[in-house]
């Protein structure tokens, strides 16, 4: 369970001006996990810090927005060692675990992300809902009679 969010870096930087045809690539990599100490009183539980790196890349090489920081994920013993065990030997967390943490990052950063991009003048780099209006034929799935 994921109990706690912290950022240590956040920065966005514009190198152009968007001009043409733009493509933003998101990215999330894990870092590093760690053991993190618990109060007495935890006995069965334990903490790991990860600590993660959110990356927007717009391209052709516009600009970057750059967040890292740690997410605290509570689990228990055996959990802890697992999950240590694999990222010792592999650098890489459980496809299921991942998932979690992936949606949780990006649920975070993407919204600051979303903002940061708005404040220095780039295109939002994940597709925001548009509304369009339809003509009421079009609704009904009818369409007009051409005149002859």
């Amino acid at each position: 369970m994921i109990v706690n969010f912290t950022l240590e870096k956040v920065a966005v930087e514009k190198k152009g001006k968007p001009t043409g045809n733009i493509e933003a690539k998101n990215n999330i990599k894990f870092l590093d996990v760690t053991e993190a100490p618990l109060p007495k009183g935890f006995d069965k539980q334990s903490l790991l810090m990860i600590k993660f790196e959110y990356k927007v890349t717009y391209l052709p090489d516009i600009a970057t927005t750059d967040i890292v920081g740690h997410l605290h994920f509570l689990t228990n013993k055996e959990g802890k060692d697992k999950i240590l065990k694999e990222w010792d030997k592999d650098a890489k967390i459980d496809q299921e675990l991942s998932y979690q943490l992936v949606n949780y990052v990006f649920s975070k950063c993407g919204v600051m992300a979303l903002s940061l991009s708005q404040q220095v003048g780039l295109p939002p780099h994940i597709a925001l809902p548009r509304l369009s209006i339809k003509k009421k034929d079009e609704v009904e799935g009818k369409t007009k009679p051409k005149a002859s």
